[in-house]
Parts: C-alpha cells; structure tokens; sequence
C-alpha cells in the first residue's frame, strides 16, 4: 500500500537530471534499463541469510564487493541501504574519496533491548565507527533509527536526517470510519510476513487467552505470507481457536485491500524482541485507515503515531490482553484513539519528508560540497 523506496529516488533521480547505478542483492541474478538508470541484482552468499560468524563475514565479504564495484565506477556518491553488509565493511571507501550516505530501513538493535552478548556488542563498537568515521550522511525511517546512530557513534561524522515511508493520498481514506456501535464482536487484523520475529503466534496464544474469558468477543484475521504459514495454521488448530482466527494470502487487489482494512477495529503489530524493526509501515496503514493500532514496544512507530496508537512489551500475551480488553470494552479508550490517528497522518502524505526527497537533498549537498574548491 506503500509508494515504494526505490520509486520515490528514481523519481527524484529523473527530475534533478542523476543517473543511478541501483544493486541489489536479490537471489536472482538479473538486470534491468529503466530509462538513463542500470539496475540489477547481484546476489549474496547462500550464507550471508542465516546467521552467526558465517553469516557476518558474509555480509563484510559482500561489502568489500560493494566497495570494489564503486572504486571501479567512481560514482559521485554510494548509497547503501541497513542490511546489505556489516557498515564497517565499506570504511574503505572513505580512502578512495568516495562518500557514502547509510540509510537505515533497520534499527541497529531492536527498541529497547539493546544487545547483551559480546558479539552484537562488538559489530555495534564496529557500526560506531564507520557512522564517526566514514559515513557522509544517514537516513534513517524513524526517531530511533537516527538516535541510535548518534548513540554508537557519539558524534556522527555527517548530519542524521529522517523520512517517512509515503503513501498514495485518496486510497486508505476511502475506508469508511469505524460505527461505534457496530464494535461487536471486536474485530483485530495482523498484516504482514509469516515468521517468528513478527509475534504471529503470540497472536495465537492472544486469541486462545481472550477466547476462553469472553467467548465470541473478539475475531481474528491474519493476513500476509511467509515460511511459516503451514506452521501457524497447525498452531491455530492445536490452540482451538479455528473458529476465531483465519489465516489468509497477500492482499491481491486494491478492492480487497479496503474491504480487509474496512473490516478491522484494530490491527496489531507484535513484533518480538529479536528483531530490529525500523517503523512498521503496517502501523502507518492502519492509523491511515482511521483505526487504532496495538503494537509491541520494539516497534518505534509508536513513538510518530501518538494517541492512534497503544502499546504492549514485546511477547508479553497478558499485556497484549489487557489493551485490547481496553480498546474493545472501554468506548472513551477506542475513540480518543481513532480521533487520534487523523493528527498523525500527514508525514505520510508529505512528499517533503519522503525518502526521495529526504535523500535527494543529502546527495546534492554532498555534491555541492564536492564542487567547492579547495
């Protein structure tokens, strides 16, 4: 439901005249022409996706890749987004006077539980030196993102900036606002990957919890895809809660997508506490959709969503309980939150503080500043 990343710089790209040369690390090998643009995938080691040692000096080999394809084009900047390689891995560039700008689609720990083990520690000292050393500029997608980087880095070498994932205007506003009355049974919808880390089954044990104390109040939809769905729907079953929480594909259609945002109350996003999520565009959607939105404290969009959203600790069930029972049982909670939600909307309709334009304006003063003679 997102204007995607990528699409927002190539359209920033064209109207400033810049010519971009975009990697990915796709699986599949490929390449396209999108007008002056090359764009391609070149893919990482099987390794680099798992995790451990192997998985780190995958990630570090497939940055020094990325440093020795730029010391080969000699671009005017390189731009590289959280999870393409460990950031110390392209300290090199600064060498060969190439800048780089970090964006940050990640945090570097997840909210609020920072890492314990000597490892994470370590790759975090790391971090903190390319951000103090190397990095010319960083982007990052919400509050915590940009303070976590002046956190490792004490003071960062360039400025610190922040975006908003942005959205079409006219589409999420057409759902229809939620009738008060009609909030029975209370209707809560999860959107996203099928995996561990995004609390699916948490939602679960949720369902199962809040099921056995108000039969019939509350019903469930799952929405998304991923490599646990099998997983997930045996859980369910096991759970005894088939007849409350169905598991359903990706969106296939705009109409669908209303009608599924239309249906809910509420989402939830509970993301557990090993992940390092960056916003939660999900959190966006339902706030841009006029509903409520429960989220787990390692998710920092509660922070830019105020009232509109409630939040809970990370893989706490009897914390998750007690807000719903809130929101679906106390009618002043529900609607100070819905009106909540049309304050916040606007930094997602802002071409302003886009990443097109946010890393737009990073690049050209970077540019500018190369320009300047010496």
């Amino acid at each position: 439901m997102s204007m995607p990343f990528s699409k927002q710089f190539l359209d920033w790209a064209d109207e400033n005249g810049v010519v971009v040369h975009g990697i990915s690390c796709n699986t599949r090998a490929d390449q396209l022409k999108a007008g002056a643009h090359e764009l391609e995938n070149r893919p990482k080691p099987t390794v680099a996706w798992g995790r451990g040692w192997r998985a780190v000096l995958a990630q570090c080999w497939y940055g020094v890749r990325v440093v020795c394809w730029a010391v080969a084009e000699r671009p005017d900047v390189v731009i590289v987004d959280s999870g393409t390689t460990e950031w110390v891995a392209l300290s090199p560039l600064r060498l060969f006077g190439i800048p780089v700008i970090a964006v940050l689609h990640n945090t570097l720990w997840p909210m609020g539980y920072p890492h314990r083990r000597w490892k994470g520690r370590l790759l975090l000292k790391a971090s903190g030196f390319f951000f103090r050393h190397v990095a010319a500029s960083t982007v990052g997608v919400s509050p915590e993102c940009a303070r976590q980087v002046r956190e490792v880095a004490g003071r960062p070498r360039g400025p610190v900036l922040e975006c908003r994932a942005q959205f079409r205007t006219g589409f999420l506003s057409r759902i229809e606002p939620v009738d008060g009355a009609s909030r029975r049974p209370f209707c809560v919808l999860f959107l996203g990957r099928f995996q561990n880390i995004k609390g699916i089954y948490l939602i679960v044990l949720l369902a199962k919890q809040l099921e056995a104390e108000y039969p019939g109040a509350f019903r469930w939809r799952m929405v998304g895809s991923g490599s646990e769905v099998e997983a997930l729907k045996q859980s369910i079953v096991n759970a005894g809660v088939g007849h409350v929480v169905t598991v359903e594909g990706s969106l296939p259609s705009e109409e669908v997508a209303l009608e599924t945002m239309g249906w809910a109350h509420a989402m939830i996003v509970p993301t557990m506490n090993d992940f390092c999520e960056g916003l939660a565009m999900t959190a966006a959607e339902c706030v841009l959709a006029g509903r409520p939105v429960v989220v787990s404290d390692v998710v920092p969009a509660w922070e830019v969503l105020g009232g509109a959203a409630l939040k809970a600790e990370a893989g706490n069930v009897a914390a998750f309980a007690d807000v719903l029972k809130r929101l679906a049982f106390e009618p002043g909670c529900y609607e100070a939150c819905r009106q909540a939600t049309a304050a916040v909307q606007g930094q997602f309709y802002d071409r302003g503080q886009g990443l097109g334009s946010v890393l737009g304006g990073a690049v050209l003063a970077l540019v500018e500043e190369k320009a300047r003679p010496r």
